[in-house]
């Protein structure tokens, strides 16, 4: 690797890290007061669902159990406990599954290992529950029906960020060979982490999408706009956040790099003024970090100076120029992808429902008599 490539390397990390880190107080504080952590540190959390995040997008959830069984400690406990910097056990756990997918109605949370599920079958007898690995040991647990259910390590850390590093390096790799080895997709439910010092339970999930009732004259459309209709939904189905991501970043191309440019060649064709664009990022609760810098400019600034260039170009590539290629199983990566999703989806958003108006008001315009 070039000097140039380690030094870009290692200032994306700092940066990431430092955002993640920001991002953790506050979403204890957006969840601590709901979340209760049983002795065996499995979790079942009621949470109401205008608190659970932005929907189809990562969140992280942080629930501390108190210094003791019964116990509940105050917030300045919880903060203590959160930002404890010594060396402590750990325990974190891959929960796998057949397909992806979010969670619907209230959290249910777990460190046990045999929740989950996959299409990889044990054989009658057949024992392969620890594997070795250049870190250690992992533990492979079954579930009920003798499918791989999900996958344990244990180490010793000085914080989340710490063990999150770890399971890039040991689950994630892992189960990206497994997919690869057995030829078939395995998805992560989702991750938990369970620091036995501070008895905390740190783990990840995908908020859900929450029922809706028709509104407006939702069955008429514009043909013109069908690939951003598709590219759009395409979005919200995927469950991995650098696709979703790159269906925005097409959305926002296709947007100002063609249909803008075509839609005022045929304003100019009929001697009619376009109209103005002038489409800005609107405020929404859930943007968060550097994100919210960009409230209140313009969508083609924000695509053009900010996701395109941090992001875009980076996830469509295999590798930028004198940097390593992103991948894209790290969890701390993915995060940061998944921190600035909701900015590319309300960019998304706002052009395409710019676009209908312009291709409506061009539809509206009555076409001139032929002589």
């Amino acid at each position: 690797m070039s000097k140039g490539s380690k030094q870009k390397r290692d200032e994306r990390r700092k940066r990431e890290t430092k955002e993640q880190n920001r991002q953790v107080a506050k979403k204890l504080l957006r969840h601590l007061s709901t979340s209760r952590v049983g002795e065996n540190s499995s979790s079942s959390l009621s949470i109401p669902p205008e608190k659970l995040g932005a929907p189809g997008i990562p969140h992280e959830l942080h629930a501390v159990a108190g210094p003791a069984p019964g116990i509940v400690g105050d917030h300045a406990y919880s903060m203590a406990a959160m930002n404890d910097t010594s060396e402590r056990d750990f325990r974190i756990v891959a929960h796998l599954a057949k397909e992806p997918g979010s969670f619907s109605g209230d959290l249910s949370i777990s460190v046990d290992p045999t929740h989950g599920a996959s299409l990889i079958e044990a054989p009658p007898g057949f024992n392969f529950a620890v594997l070795q690995t250049t870190f250690g040991e992992v533990q492979m647990a079954l579930n009920s029906t003798n499918e791989v259910a999900g996958l344990e390590f244990r180490c010793r850390a000085r914080s989340s960020r710490e063990v999150l590093n770890k399971y890039s390096d040991v689950l994630a790799s892992l189960i990206d060979h497994m997919s690869f080895n057995h030829d078939i997709p395995i998805f992560v439910r989702y991750v938990a982490l369970w620091d036995e010092k501070n008895r905390i339970l740190t783990a990840s999930y995908v908020a859900p999408y929450r029922k809706v009732t028709p509104s407006g004259n939702w069955t008429v459309f514009d043909l013109e706009l069908r690939p951003f209709y598709a590219l759009y939904r395409e979005a919200l189905t995927n469950p991995s956040v650098y696709y979703q991501f790159l269906c925005y970043a097409k959305v926002l191309e296709g947007a100002f790099r063609w249909l803008f440019p075509r839609l005022r060649r045929e304003a100019a064709s009929r001697a009619v003024e376009f109209p103005k664009l002038d489409i800005r990022i609107e405020d929404h609760p859930e943007l968060e970090g550097e994100a919210r810098k960009w409230v209140g400019r313009s969508v083609q600034q924000a695509f053009n100076d900010y996701l395109q260039g941090e992001f875009r170009d980076a996830i469509a590539h295999f590798a930028k120029t004198d940097e390593e290629p992103i991948v894209t199983s790290n969890y701390i990566s993915s995060a940061t992808v998944a921190n600035n999703l909701l900015l590319a989806r309300i960019c998304a958003r706002s052009v395409i429902l710019a676009a209908e108006q312009v291709v409506r008001f061009l539809k509206n315009i009555p076409t001139a008599a032929t002589p």
